[in-house]
């Protein structure tokens, strides 16, 4: 078995009797409202993709599954995870796709040469208390021919879980394990002075790398790839680069291997590097990121539009009053969750902080500031709350300065 590596969380993955399975493929920059932009820059088109066996789409975030140019043949296998509020399935039917090879959680099903078995999300929240937790990640599991791999992509996994994966599968020949917390924080918190954004930045990769650090020994891979939420920001809000909850895989495989207590061979690959799993060793040789060049490259993106910056200034009045109506109706779409939400979330229109959900503790606060067009467009759903804040399009500020995630998972329904 080999895997070829794209950019981000896409790969396509070799078996012995040449079956080619594509995973998570975001080719062209622009996904989540036009802010993530691939570093180093693809060479690799669409076209380039095309000739493969089988898809595997992790889950519905756009750098798995770019809806945009998702343009492959209606009756191509699409391997998913059959499980829970399945946005993704019913996605991809509305779009014709008729060939979704369904695997329920720790189910496996034979692909040509290839057994695959797949994984709802192992945790609720890897790092934070959650009620509502992850409802969208899953996890892959491919064995051929003696060898297995394990892309894990964002669905990290905790110690049991890899307790369990170790015990089931014994010997785990690669895993391809997410280093990063790509997402809003700490960029885009404003309670958080400059200084405090590079030290929470520094903080969070480390709680990351040193979770890796740990797991690795139970997994007992025996090569790992630091793998998935690898972008940069382009646009306005190009700034934010500097204190975002990622950074390289060079730097998570330096660390690792200065850091990690077992004898593994953590490798980094770049764009159309192949890695033969069943040798353990890559096919070419690997030359790490160039940090000036990538700085460079995020200076040029600085003045790249945002699609919604296109659009006519919403009326206020108007805008308000679908505001107060969306409120109604968001109290009413998370009633299926069963929970009180703790924080009290305002939405900022002009000068005014509109209290947009009545949180159960009074002296907690989150207050969203966004242009008021992508505003208009997530109230319209034609744009997603939660591709926005993982676009860096909203400002926060939290007081206190505690993480609230359920509330950040609900913002997702929020919409007329």
């Amino acid at each position: 078995m080999q895997f070829k590596f794209i950019g981000n969380a896409g790969g396509i993955f070799k078996g012995s009797g040449g079956t080619r399975i594509l995973c998570d493929p975001w080719i062209v920059d622009g996904v989540f409202e036009d802010a993530w932009y691939h570093y180093p820059p693809l060479e690799t088109k669409l076209t380039d993709i095309k000739d493969v066996d089988g898809i595997y789409v992790s889950h519905i975030h756009p750098d798995h599954y770019d809806e945009r140019n998702f343009d492959f043949p209606k009756n191509i296998p699409i391997i998913i995870l059959n499980e829970g509020p399945n946005f993704l399935k019913k996605n991809l039917i509305n779009k014709g796709f008729n060939n979704l090879i369904e695997i329920k959680d720790n189910e496996t099903v034979k692909f040509k040469e290839f057994r695959l078995t797949l994984y709802k999300p192992f945790t609720k929240h890897i790092f934070e208390e959650s009620l509502i937790g992850n409802l969208i990640d899953s996890a892959l599991v491919l064995e051929n021919d003696g060898i297995t791999a394990v892309n894990f992509n964002d669905n990290q996994p905790d110690e049991e879980a890899c307790k369990f994966l170790k015990n089931k599968f014994k010997n785990i020949d690669l895993a391809l394990l997410n280093y990063n917390a790509a997402g809003p924080y700490p960029s885009c918190f404003d309670n958080l002075s400059i200084k405090e954004k590079i030290s929470e930045n520094k903080r969070i990769l480390k709680r990351n790398f040193d979770h890796l650090c740990n797991i690795i020994p139970i997994l007992q891979a025996k090569s790992v790839l630091p793998f998935a939420g690898s972008y940069i920001i382009g646009g306005k809000n190009y700034y934010k680069n500097e204190y975002l909850g990622t950074t390289t895989w060079d730097e998570c495989a330096d660390y690792l291997r200065d850091n990690l207590k077992f004898d593994t061979n953590v490798f980094c690959l770049r764009e159309n590097q192949t890695y033969d799993i069943k040798d353990q060793k890559q096919l070419s040789k690997y030359e790490k990121l160039d940090i000036q060049q990538m700085k460079k490259y995020i200076n040029s993106l600085k003045d790249k539009k945002y699609d919604f910056e296109n659009d006519e200034i919403p009326e206020i009045s108007k805008l308000k009053n679908e505001l107060n109506l969306a409120a109604t109706k968001f109290v009413e779409r998370i009633k299926k969750f069963n929970i009180e939400l703790k924080t009290n979330v305002y939405l900022k229109v002009q000068n005014e902080d509109i209290k947009i959900i009545k949180g159960k503790e009074n002296d907690r606060h989150l207050y969203c500031d966004l242009d008021l067009r992508l505003l208009s467009r997530i109230i319209h759903k034609k744009a997603h709350w939660n591709n926005a804040e993982i676009g860096t399009h909203i400002n926060f500020k939290r007081v206190p300065n505690k993480m609230d995630p359920d509330v950040h998972t609900c913002m997702s329904f929020f919409h007329l």
